[in-house]
């Protein structure tokens, strides 16, 4: 084979994986355990493209993009592309209903990730999100379906995933353990990726959307100069909202600190759920506080 025979096959190969081409790996949650961190993580590897924005929830009931528009996000010759929309897994809610089996429809073959954090944890950060930065009518709505516990019963939202998918097609991992041993933990994601190992552990040091960063009130998101920057300049508009949150609201972007009985009350209803998504999974989350 001549040189440029060469060239022109690696051009029609690239070509081909760019062209109409679906994700092949999913962050599919959990909302607040550190799917943002993971996605930058991933994005460091030369084999992984994700995407821009993070979450693209395509297959939501409420969403309105189109085939062509949502493949057009994933236009990469890289082995491995993927987006993160965290919200896949919540099978309780009226717009992720069956997220599962349209996912199945397009892609059966695609790796979906699943990482978690101590379920009060999560409930309590997911509560401080939206209460300061969803619509009334959305917060109304997460109080009445229970969404916001709901969506820590991890065992209920990886057996929804179970119904289509082998458990070989899901690497679970807790964000306590990607904190505290992220080269390691990334590592084995690769691993699960088929992709190879990185060595370069400050890659996986800086914590992405915590609070402080992240979560613009509701006061903000509302004002007419915010809706009309967004048109301009979604990126530049973004990072200015989080920069006034930060000086103005910081003392609102505090966790919820729940009553003894609350938090009681919280346990004996995760427990059984908990515990089977330990049985399912084979993995003990010991810093858990259930």
């Amino acid at each position: 084979m001549s040189v440029w025979q060469g060239k022109l096959n690696y051009l029609i190969t690239n070509f081909k994986l760019m062209d109409n081409r679906f994700p092949n790996l999913l962050i599919i949650g959990a909302m607040k355990s550190g799917t943002t961190s993971l996605h930058d993580y991933l994005n460091k590897h030369p084999d992984v493209f994700m995407s821009e924005p993070k979450e693209i929830h395509y297959y939501a009931t409420n969403s309105k993009m189109a085939k062509e528009e949502y493949l057009e996000l994933f236009q990469s010759e890289k082995k491995i592309v993927g987006t993160s929309p965290q919200s896949y897994t919540k099978c309780h809610n009226k717009y992720y209903k069956d997220i599962p089996e349209r996912i199945y429809k397009d892609t059966p073959h695609v790796k979906l990730i699943y990482i978690v954090r101590d379920p009060i944890e999560r409930y309590k950060s997911h509560i401080l999100e939206s209460f300061h930065c969803d619509p009334i009518e959305d917060i109304e709505y997460s109080k009445s379906s229970g969404n916001y516990i709901k969506t820590s019963m991890y065992g209920l939202q990886l057996k929804a995933y179970l119904e289509f998918f082998d458990l070989s097609q899901i690497h679970i991992l807790s964000l306590e353990d990607l904190n505290a041993k992220p080269l390691e933990e990334m590592n084995k994601l690769f691993d699960f990726l088929g992709i190879d190992q990185m060595k370069e552990a400050h890659l996986f040091q800086t914590k992405k959307n915590t609070a402080e960063s992240k979560n613009i009130p509701r006061i903000i998101k509302s004002h007419f100069l915010y809706r009309i920057g967004k048109r301009i300049n979604r990126r530049i508009t973004q990072k200015i909202a989080e920069r006034l949150a930060f000086r103005f609201f910081k003392e609102q972007l505090t966790k919820p600190q729940l009553y003894e009985n609350e938090i009681s009350d919280l346990k004996n209803y995760l427990k059984g759920d908990i515990d089977e998504f330990r049985r399912i999974t084979g993995k003990k989350f010991e810093q858990w506080c259930i």
